[in-house]
């Protein structure tokens, strides 16, 4: 039988501290520790049985750093990286608004290419964009400010646009921490939060998910796991989660 695979990937250590309430919430990789472990993070997928396909990334600056990694362990350049509007952080004001009152403003597909993010493919339009309308929000569409329940809902629809999109191909996500979570929990279908594998999720954690082309039902084979990031990281540190897990 002919499998599928997902990879959830969290991306390494940033150039800022990223803290809840403060930001800044678009920080680069830290450009010694993050990209050295992006690295890692990218040999460890093309060393898979089953590398991914296609790539999916957040629009935030260290989610298309490690995607661009990612890709050129793959041997893919060109049009690899596919900028998904409902793979950005979750939109909640303690993530997304600085102390003085300034939002996340994700750059445009054009603003990342012109970054030398020319991996990107810019024919790729978003299965599920960012709402633009706060009158008029397709349901599941990502918009500011979402509540924790309304993210799993995005999560949802951003994970079944997905993998309508790829079409069987083995896949790679780079997001944040609570959507990957989300989107995990999606695919587990646990009967309740307490039966869940899913938890904290560490700097540079792989997720794999698998199932057989034509089945609905998904198997979670690894939860982000840090076997390959290097030094002390390897342990697996600076763990967040979604507040609903972290009171199952």
């Amino acid at each position: 039988m002919v499998k599928q695979h997902i990879y959830f990937v969290r991306y390494g250590l940033t150039k800022y501290p990223l803290v809840e309430d403060t930001g800044p919430y678009d920080s680069p990789l830290h450009p010694i520790d993050g990209y050295e472990q992006g690295i890692a993070i990218a040999r460890r997928l093309a060393s898979m049985s089953s590398p991914p396909d296609v790539v999916y990334s957040s629009s935030l600056h260290r989610a298309v750093s490690t995607s661009q990694l990612i890709v050129h362990a793959l041997g893919k350049t060109k049009n690899s990286i596919l900028i998904e509007d409902g793979l950005i952080e979750w939109l909640t004001p303690s993530l997304t608004v600085e102390p003085d009152g300034t939002r996340l403003n994700p750059r445009s597909v054009q603003q990342l290419v012109d970054m030398t993010f020319t991996e990107i493919d810019k024919s790729y339009s978003s299965v599920n964009p960012l709402a633009e309308d706060l009158n008029n929000v397709p349901e599941g569409a990502p918009y500011f400010f979402e509540s924790e329940e309304y993210l799993m809902t995005r999560a949802k629809v951003s994970m079944e646009r997905i993998i309508q999109h790829a079409s069987g191909k083995n896949i790679c996500i780079v997001s944040h921490t609570p959507c990957a979570q989300a989107m995990a929990l999606y695919l587990e279908k646990p009967k309740s939060l307490t039966e869940s594998k899913v938890g904290p999720w560490p700097l540079g954690g792989v997720t794999m998910f698998t199932r057989d082309i034509g089945s609905d039902e998904w198997t979670l084979d690894m939860y982000a796991d840090t076997s390959h990031m290097p030094g002390e990281y390897k342990n697996g540190l600076k763990e967040w989660s979604l507040p609903c897990l972290t009171k199952k």
